[in-house]
């Protein structure tokens, strides 16, 4: 008996997930040049022609990784806008949030920063990155200014203590990379800018 639409796209859904995932510890261990997509498709256990049934290009799976990652990003700082409690209540729980994700995932947040930072990177996915970097950087600026008028957050220009914590974050990210992990330091990250 055939397998049904939903099947082979279930199969399909699994393939790429599994994919996304060798190609991003790849990646980032790696880099985008150093990659080479015979190595992902080796290690994925298919051909390099079945793994370009999946994705079109090394390039087009680089930015799938990138831009999911990114999007998701965008989507936990607006998950935490919408989230009830204080301005403090709700940066606390987007480290949190973020601390975890570094844990899980933590190939991912390297291709984005490689991503931000590499010029030998698909231009689309530099692009990318840099949109999707600059929307959170905005979105904690509003976390900071409700914080501030509401008296939950430190006194000071509202962007740069958003600059500031959001570079805390990926020097989190950065020390994920070199130690393996990060200590859990949510509340001092929360104390710096709450002062309390």
């Amino acid at each position: 008996m055939p397998r049904t639409e939903s099947a082979n796209q279930a199969i399909r859904e699994r393939r790429q997930a599994q994919i996304r995932s060798v190609a991003a510890r790849l990646f980032a261990h790696q880099g985008y040049v150093g990659t080479r997509i015979d190595e992902i498709a080796h290690a994925v256990a298919m051909s390099k022609g079945l793994l370009y049934h999946y994705f079109g290009s090394k390039e087009e799976l680089y930015t799938t990784l990138v831009d999911r990652a990114s999007r998701g990003t965008v989507q936990l700082f607006e998950d935490a806008m919408r989230r009830p409690g204080t301005a403090a209540d709700r940066l606390r729980w987007l480290v949190q949030q973020i601390q975890a994700g570094l844990a899980e995932q933590p190939d991912m947040f390297m291709v984005v920063m490689q991503a931000l930072v590499s010029d030998a990177v698909p231009v689309q996915a530099r692009d990318q990155a840099i949109r999707f970097t600059r929307e959170a950087q905005a979105l904690m600026g509003v976390f900071i200014r409700e914080g501030q008028q509401a008296g939950d957050v430190i006194a000071g220009d509202s962007d740069k203590l958003a600059l500031l914590l959001g570079s805390c974050i990926q020097g989190l990210a950065v020390s994920q990379a070199i130690n393996g992990g990060v200590p859990a330091i949510t509340d001092t990250l929360i104390t710096l800018f709450t002062g309390s």
